[in-house]
C-alpha cells in the first residue's frame, strides 16, 4: 500500500424548516470513532494554513456556482463559526457524521445565533501520510464534493445566499476534516397572502400541496423558497390565463374573485 494513500470521507444533509430530506439522509445517527496506528499522523513536511485553506474552498465554491449560473455566496460569521466549531469537534474527536456531537446541523447554526430559513451541510476529511499543501488539501475537498451528487446539489442549491467553512486537523488520526455550511436566512423568507372574496371555498396548491380558503378568509403563507402557487377553477376548470403558475414574492397579496361567467380571477392587491 503505497504511503501516498489518501483517504477521503464525505457526506451531505439538506435542511430544511421543516426538515425535507433529498439524497442522503439527514437523521443519519452514525458516527466513526477512529484509532489509529502508531505513526499515522501526517508528516510535518506539506502542513496546511488552515487558515487559507478554508479561504480557497470558499473562493473554489463560488468559483464552482458561476460556472454554473448560480449566484455567489456571500460569507457569514455566525455560518463560518459553527463550522469551524464543527470542524474542530471531528477532529479532537474523530467522530465523523452530521450528528457526531448530538445535534443536526440546523442546531449549531441557531446555536451559533444564525435565525435560518435553509441550512445546508456538507462535511468531508482527508488523510495522507505525505501531509498536504494548502491548495492540494482544499482542492481535494471542492472537487470531492462537486463529484459527488448529493454533496454538489448542496454547493448548487439556487436558493441559499450565505456560507461558512470551518476546516480542521486532528492531530491523532493525522486526518484534516473539513465542513461547509449553507444557509438561507429568516430574514430572506417569502410571506405571501392569498384572500378570499368568492362565496365559494377555493382550494389552491403551493409546490404540490394543496390547500382550501373559505369564503372571505385570509391565509398568509410563508416559504424558505420561491414557491409556484396554482388556483384550481370550479368543477375542475382548466386555470384562467391569468393564473396559470403564480411564483409569489415577499409581500405578494393575490384576491380571489368571481368573474361573470362564474369563474375565478385572481388579482394582485
Amino acid at each position: 500500500m503505497s504511503s501516498e494513500r489518501t483517504l477521503a470521507g464525505l457526506a451531505a444533509a439538506l435542511l430544511l424548516l421543516p426538515a425535507v430530506a433529498q439524497g442522503q439522509s439527514v437523521r443519519e445517527r452514525v458516527t466513526q470513532t477512529v484509532e489509529p496506528p502508531a505513526g499515522a499522523a501526517a508528516a510535518s513536511e506539506g502542513t496546511p494554513d488552515l487558515a487559507r485553506v478554508g479561504e480557497l474552498i470558499f473562493a473554489g465554491t463560488n468559483a464552482f456556482r458561476k460556472q454554473e449560473d448560480r449566484p455567489e455566496l456571500r460569507r457569514n460569521d455566525r455560518l463560518t463559526e459553527t463550522a469551524k466549531d464543527f470542524a474542530l469537534f471531528m477532529a479532537r474527536t474523530d467522530k465523523y457524521g452530521h450528528t457526531a456531537d448530538g445535534k443536526e446541523p440546523w442546531e449549531r447554526a441557531a446555536a451559533h445565533g444564525y435565525d435560518y430559513c435553509i441550512i445546508l451541510e456538507n462535511i468531508a476529511y482527508q488523510f495522507s501520510s505525505a501531509g498536504f499543501g494548502s491548495e492540494q488539501l482544499a482542492t481535494g475537498f471542492v472537487q470531492g464534493w462537486k463529484d459527488s451528487p448529493g454533496h454538489r446539489k448542496n454547493m448548487l442549491d439556487p436558493d441559499v445566499s450565505e456560507l461558512g467553512v470551518g476546516v480542521a486537523h486532528g492531530t491523532k488520526s493525522g486526518r484534516y476534516y473539513a465542513v461547509q455550511v449553507f444557509g438561507r436566512p429568516k430574514s430572506d423568507e417569502i410571506a405571501f397572502k392569498v384572500t378570499n372574496e368568492t362565496e365559494a371555498t377555493v382550494k389552491y396548491s403551493i409546490d404540490g400541496k394543496e390547500y382550501s380558503i373559505q369564503p372571505r378568509y385570509t391565509i398568509t403563507h410563508t416559504q424558505c423558497r420561491p414557491p409556484e402557487l396554482r388556483f384550481e377553477q370550479p368543477k375542475g376548470d382548466e386555470p384562467a390565463a391569468q393564473e396559470g403558475v403564480l411564483r409569489p414574492k415577499a409581500g405578494a397579496h393575490y384576491v380571489i374573485r368571481t368573474g361573470e361567467d362564474g369563474r375565478f380571477t385572481v388579482a394582485t392587491r
